[in-house]
């Protein structure tokens, strides 16, 4: 029974905790955004308004907290480009506005960014990635629309993960390059890339036999 009592008291102050550990993953946040991505975890502390030495009783470490920020992050990235995903037209239409998407939030938020870009290759206790980055925020939306798409119109899926990949990996790595080269406008940059992607699409549909107008409201 005093077990019982005691676990009873402890999960009280579950939401509490859950609060505080928001609240500082937010002010990591804040702290990346205004210093870089490497931020320190007294910049940290004084966006969250607690003593630095608050800051690691909801995380166990420097790490732990890094990998949590990564995760809150990609989650958003994620939640953006379904939006642009979400689009109703034509593929050309879809490609465009995902792709602006997540080039418009790579503009509003380089230090993420480049955060997210070094701890794309941190590993958990099993040995598989601890976290995504904003390339697989963008590859695991794109995939799973694709082969939605795919399968509509009776196309074998197996292609789309291979397709995603090669696009995805064009689109981030534009946008890596696109933040420390400005010589390009968003929109500008947008059109291009949605023109080379629709090229590997088209390719890629084409030759399983299909043959879709780029330009043609989808259902």
């Amino acid at each position: 029974m005093a077990e019982r009592v005691r676990d009873g008291r402890s999960t009280r102050w579950d939401p509490h905790r859950r609060e505080r550990r928001l609240a500082i993953i937010n002010a990591a946040i804040a702290a990346i955004e205004a210093h870089g991505p490497d931020a320190l975890t007294g910049q940290i502390a004084e966006m969250a308004g607690v003593p630095r030495t608050h800051v690691y009783r909801h995380f166990d470490g420097k790490q732990a907290l890094d990998l949590a920020v990564a995760r809150h992050v990609a989650n958003q990235i994620g939640q953006q480009i379904r939006t642009g995903l979400a689009t109703k037209g034509s593929a050309r239409e879809i490609i465009s506005a995902a792709i602006r998407e997540h080039l418009g939030w790579v503009e509003a938020h380089p230090n993420l960014y480049r955060f997210l870009a070094q701890h794309a290759y941190a590993v958990n206790s099993t040995g598989s990635p601890a976290v995504d980055d904003a390339k697989a925020a963008f590859a695991n939306e794109l995939t799973a629309l694709l082969a939605r798409y795919m399968q509509l119109f009776e196309i074998d899926t197996a292609p789309a993960e291979r397709v995603v990949v090669g696009v995805v990996g064009m689109v981030d790595a534009t946008g890596a390059w696109w933040l420390e080269h400005r010589d390009v406008g968003r929109d500008e940059l947008t059109a291009a890339l949605t023109d080379q992607v629709w090229l590997i699409i088209d390719h890629t549909v084409r030759s399983l036999g299909f043959v879709l107008d780029p330009n043609s409201p989808l259902p």
